[in-house]
């Protein structure tokens, strides 16, 4: 059993199976907050919403409130919100006993959704989507660090000389074991949990490793990606172990990415993105969405890339992209058009695993659809051979502070996704910008210590 009807779980709590809901919502980070309420409780009055501190969707990675934020502050008050479950979203959460998690939405008081908050962000382009006509189908593949180390011995060291998983290149079954004490349990307890896994295997670097989530629905992907990365570090803190969805944190080691993979279907459920007849398999449709994706990338990277560290991850090692390129089955790319029938797909290898699902899937969406609306044609021919070498295409952006630049004066941007939104979140990156600016840095110290 993994989704459940209310009637399921009334009989469930009637038996004793379950003692526990909770209720989950996204903050900007992609972190659940919300509540654990008891099984009698939720039944009787959570179901119907319950009210959370708006501080929720102002914070930094930090939980500090800076800024002068419309939604929220202390000159607002801090107002609650109203979180109200989406019982479409009810399913087990196995790796607690007797609990079951739903996802929710929010609104302000008077009733009307709060429009910066992620979910309700990825859900807007998901009925802009249907209002055409068309229904997004994607998959994630996100890559995380694994450490023999609590998170409170990972904290006393500093994040600094961590030991991995494993120190073994992983790529023979006998390394490949060495992770299935914990992987084993991720794949059990997320296929349980209705977040489909196709695979979860370790990856390149010291202690690195990969989940695959089989394609569904936008909204349903970000949910099951949420779930993912916040449910891994709950069975990782069970383990006595802990993971980073960091994009790059280790110089030395590789950098964790997030390969969205995706494709547009009609209301019969024919992938429209393919077309038999064309060379490479690309119906105009799919030309004119991934002409959208590669056009407008530049001013949504703080959608793809929302930390100082995470333009650490670009160029940085193979397999993370460099510049704005797309081509056919070719890992160099930002844009990897792959598969064929009912498999093909556009693979967007721009996000880093610590991109937020909802604002990257949200991001590729509108961007696409854009692209459809008007009719964008392909800027340039696929790139053939390494994309790295290649000259005349257009890097992606060096910093979170170029990047805000575009997403801030982005007057496209604006019209997609609201003043609202890009105005909310240009300052949650400036928030990030303005700490890290003022922190002395190990580097700093290594590097003008003794020399200045």
């Amino acid at each position: 059993m993994t989704k459940m009807d209310m009637s399921t779980l009334k009989t469930m709590i009637d038996r004793g199976d379950i003692d526990t809901v909770i209720i989950a919502a996204a903050d900007m980070q992609s972190r659940f907050f919300g509540k654990r309420c008891c099984a009698g409780y939720f039944l009787s009055e959570a179901v119907h919403g319950i009210n959370i501190c708006s501080n929720n969707l102002i914070w930094d990675i930090e939980l500090n409130e800076g800024g002068q934020y419309p939604l929220a502050g202390r000159r607002t008050g801090l107002p609650d919100l109203r979180a109200v479950p989406d019982m479409t979203t009810l399913r087990l959460y196995p790796w607690f006993e007797k609990t079951v998690m739903v996802m929710a939405d929010l609104f302000h008081q008077d009733g009307t959704p709060v429009s910066i908050a992620p979910r309700n962000i990825l859900k807007r382009q998901v009925e802009k989507a249907a209002n055409m006509g068309l229904q997004a189908d994607m998959a994630a593949e996100i890559e995380f660090y694994i450490f023999n180390e609590t998170a409170e011995t990972a904290r006393d060291k500093r994040y600094r000389d961590l030991l991995p998983l494993s120190r073994m290149p992983a790529e023979s079954i006998h390394q490949l074991s060495r992770y299935e004490h914990f992987l084993g349990k991720v794949r059990r307890n997320l296929n349980s949990a209705g977040v489909e896994v196709e695979l979860a295997r370790p990856e390149r670097g010291q202690g690195q490793a990969e989940v695959n989530l089989r394609h569904t629905g936008a909204l349903e992907m970000a949910d099951r990606t949420a779930i993912y990365k916040n449910g891994i570090k709950e069975m990782a803190d069970q383990e006595k172990l802990t993971v980073t969805f960091m994009a790059k944190y280790r110089t030395e080691e590789p950098a964790s990415g997030f390969h969205v993979h995706l494709s547009l279907r009609d209301q019969k459920g024919n992938n429209i993105f393919y077309d038999e007849s064309d060379e490479h398999g690309m119906s105009s449709t799919c030309k004119h969405f991934l002409a959208g994706m590669l056009t407008l990338a530049p001013e949504l990277m703080c959608f793809y890339a929302p930390y100082i560290n995470s333009y650490k991850r670009y160029g940085s090692t193979f397999g993370a992209p460099r510049n704005l390129s797309w081509g056919f089955d070719n890992r160099t790319l930002s844009f990897r058009v792959i598969g064929r029938g009912k498999s093909f797909r556009i693979e967007n290898r721009i996000p880093g695993a610590d991109a937020n699902p909802y604002l990257a899937l949200a991001a590729c969406l509108a961007s696409g659809l854009h692209g459809i609306e008007n009719r964008m044609a392909l800027p340039f021919p696929p790139v053939r051979g390494s994309a790295y070498e290649m000259p005349g295409l257009r890097a992606l952006s060096a910093s979170l502070m170029a990047a805000l630049a575009d997403f801030e004066n982005s007057g496209i941007a604006r019209a997609l996704f609201g003043r609202e939104v890009i105005d909310h979140y240009a300052l949650a990156v400036k928030q990030e910008i303005e700490c890290f600016l003022k922190s002395v840095t190990d580097w700093e110290r290594r590097r003008n210590f003794e020399q200045v």
